[in-house]
């Protein structure tokens, strides 16, 4: 009964170590009556031992896979760069001047054309009087001044004087004074334009008054060469408060 519970406890033990192994085989051998074969299974096991010991590394290098030592290279596409473009090439062409070559013949000479004799001058009138000297001037077409040129001066004749009325304005302001005008004397007498050249207040009528009053002037005119002319003259007209 001992040996029959033994068996049991045996078939469900854990596997055994190397040295457990060989305990385990020598007592299953004496059970089993094979212990004459003992030392032979015995020997067996060290060589497989011995085997696996030499063979593991191989074995080990089996197992793990293998690295990918693949070298992944880049290839760049090769693009070639563009033809170049020919230039083209500027063609200048030079002007070249035609010179007109001379003509070997020789040319004919211009003619000479001889002035025409001037005709002798009309025979002098015994009668004609001739001037030496300077000539004359020409008449004036303007206004002249009196003592230049042999101008003489005009003459006021007295009863055409018309005296000038005071004006109102002033006499309030008790403001006196003249005023100067310049005047032509035309060739017939009369009197012509009028400028102001002073007065002793503006705006307050003694212009107004001195032009009314010696736009009625008459004058004998004035002579050149014995001849009457336009002429200017400076008037001077009073204004005093009595």
């Amino acid at each position: 009964m001992a040996e029959q519970s033994k068996k049991p406890a045996a078939a469900t033990a854990s596997p055994p170590t190397s040295l457990a192994s060989e305990v385990f085989l020598q007592e299953h051998f004496e059970d089993s009556g094979l212990k004459k074969n003992y030392p032979f299974i015995l020997i067996a096991v060290v060589l497989h031992l011995i085997l696996f010991i030499i063979t593991f590394p191989e074995i080990k290098y089996q197992i793990q896979a293998p690295k990918n030592n693949r070298k992944v290279m880049m290839v760049r596409r090769y693009t070639p760069p563009p033809p170049p473009q020919q230039q083209r090439k500027k063609i200048e062409r030079k002007l070249i001047k035609k010179v007109p070559l001379p003509d070997p013949t020789p040319e004919e000479p211009e003619p000479i054309i001889e002035p025409e004799p001037e005709p002798d001058p009309p025979p002098i009138d015994p009668d004609v009087e001739i001037l030496i000297g300077e000539p004359e001037p020409p008449p004036a077409t303007g206004p002249l001044m009196p003592g230049i040129g042999g101008v003489t001066d005009p003459e006021l004749i007295p009863e055409t004087k018309v005296e000038p009325e005071f004006p109102e304005l002033a006499r309030r302001a008790r403001i006196q004074g003249k005023v100067i005008l310049q005047v032509v004397v035309r060739r017939d007498g009369t009197v012509g334009d009028i400028q102001v050249f002073k007065e002793p207040a503006a705006n307050l009528g003694f212009s107004e008054a001195a032009i009314n009053a010696v736009s009625q002037w008459r004058y004998h005119p004035a002579r050149q060469n014995g001849k009457p002319v336009d002429v200017f003259i400076t008037v001077v007209v009073n204004f005093t408060i009595e």
